[in-house]
């Protein structure tokens, strides 16, 4: 894995706007320094895409430097489910697509319900990353004696969060009671530990079960209505009200409704210390896609409808969505347009494609670079206590760079894709914006479509939680 020392010719972005200038990074493979070129420095060149040049001196003229994109939700399926990917496919994937960190899902084989299952992930995943990445514990329900313990003890281990499942999903892992999860919060409320909710209510989702038999199994709408708007909201306002009473850092995962981005808002005025994600699926697909992409768009919480699309781009202009995450959801098994609407599997694999879709958006004036950045870079280190060691470019940071070319055109096939499985509609979708070239703390880990080295991922131990 080559050591870069400098990213020359190329424009920075930030959260804050574009600058022309060269990265200087250290032997530690941090940025020591940002050097502001003068305006007759800033022509492009006849060649295009990045240029290695000796001395670990890459000439990006012409090129975007942006921070390395934070994905704080994806599904490795590490251990025991890897047929459908494993940490090397899956990092390999991210890399591709100018994602130098990711946070693991706990819903694998077996559930990382306990510290003993966390350690044998840590175990297991070690030098098998092409990016680095925190792992995630869960509150189970079967721990709800010693939950208080189970926790402890996964944060100690250096658990980024702990994720709660309050509805039923892929490895159907059943979260504790409302009671057990406010004692939970409480005890947990000035620690600095997050906990990231899968928002929808268990009750309400099986109750909605008994009307399958008379719905259409080929129809979108009877999957909306198996997993009702008022299950998602309902377990929104718990775990706001949970944030709020106990004080603690609360995470709201993949938000789909419009009334969502209203109550968290509102939560937010109020003093709450909640962040929440959307995904690129929400974003640019609406329930009435589905006679185009069929089952490729079965995601949970489900997409909905195109209202609901457009408050969640406003929710995160104006920051009540703080960040765009993938919940990347791979899945092996092809899916058939022939079975019924709600049956499984649920998922979408999107770690490659989130920052191209969105740079395609912000090239199309649907938000701006700035925007991209803020929404998959700076806040979602913010989110997990990572920033500025992660999503920024500020001296000392972790040179983790995606180098992008804003004039190359994408196209989503085989060619590019990474990942084992293939479960996404936006299988062939074009666009214009593409990283080329990827830095993990200054190390060359993808070039021009390529890995560039074998995987030196570290593992990111949560320092953040204060007993």
């Amino acid at each position: 894995m080559q050591q870069i020392t400098r990213v020359i010719g190329g424009t920075v972005w930030s959260e804050d706007g574009p600058l022309q200038a060269d990265l200087v990074l250290d032997a530690e493979g941090k940025v020591e320094a940002l050097e502001v070129r003068g305006s007759q420095d800033t022509g492009a060149r006849d060649e295009k895409g990045p240029r290695l040049e000796e001395g670990g001196v890459i000439d990006a003229t012409g090129l975007w430097l942006l921070p390395g994109a934070v994905d704080v939700h994806v599904h490795f399926r590490d251990p025991g489910l890897v047929e459908s990917e494993d940490f090397l496919t899956g990092s390999a994937a991210a890399a591709l697509g100018g994602v130098t960190t990711v946070l693991d899902m706990p819903n694998t084989l077996p559930p990382v319900g306990d510290p003993g299952a966390l350690g044998e992930k840590i175990r297991a995943v070690a030098g098998r990353s092409y990016v680095d990445y925190g792992l995630f514990g869960a509150a189970v329900a079967e721990r709800e004696d010693d939950l208080l313990a189970a926790v402890e003890a996964m944060a100690a281990l250096g658990a980024c969060g702990i994720k709660v499942f309050l509805g039923p999903t892929t490895g159907d892992i059943q979260a504790p009671g409302w009671g057990a999860l406010y004692e939970l919060c409480r005890h947990f409320g000035k620690s600095g530990l997050v906990f990231t909710f899968h928002c929808e209510d268990r009750d309400v989702i099986q109750r909605a079960r008994a009307r399958r038999r008379r719905l259409d199994p080929a129809d979108y709408q009877s999957l909306l209505q198996l997993r009702p708007r008022f299950g998602e909201l309902l377990a929104t306002d718990g775990v706001l009200r949970l944030a709020l009473e106990t004080g603690a850092r609360v995470h709201i995962a993949h938000v789909a409704l419009k009334e969502a981005v209203v109550a968290i808002a509102q939560a937010k005025r109020w003093g709450a210390q909640v962040t929440a994600e959307t995904c690129p699926q929400y974003l640019l697909l609406s329930d009435g896609d589905y006679p185009v992409h069929g089952p490729a768009m079965k995601a949970l919480p489900p997409i909905r409808s195109a209202g609901d699309r457009e408050a969640l781009w406003q929710g995160l202009l104006e920051g009540a969505i703080d960040l765009v995450a993938t919940d990347h959801a791979p899945h092996r098994r092809e899916r058939s347009a022939h079975e019924a609407v709600w049956e499984p599997p649920f998922g979408i694999a999107g770690v490659q494609t989130m920052l191209p879709l969105l740079l395609d958006q912000a090239l199309q004036g649907a938000c701006t670079v700035s925007d991209v950045v803020r929404w998959t870079s700076a806040n979602p280190a913010r989110a997990y206590g990572l920033y500025p060691q992660k999503g920024s470019l500020l001296p000392g940071a972790d040179a983790d760079v995606a180098l992008v070319d804003p004039e190359a055109e994408w196209r989503v096939d085989e060619t590019w894709w990474k990942g084992k499985s293939r479960n996404t509609p936006f299988w062939g979708r074009r666009g214009k914006g593409l990283p080329v070239a990827t830095l993990v703390r200054g190390r060359l880990v993808s070039w021009q479509g390529s890995l560039a080295a074998e995987p030196q991922g570290r593992f990111l131990a949560n320092s953040a939680v204060r007993r």
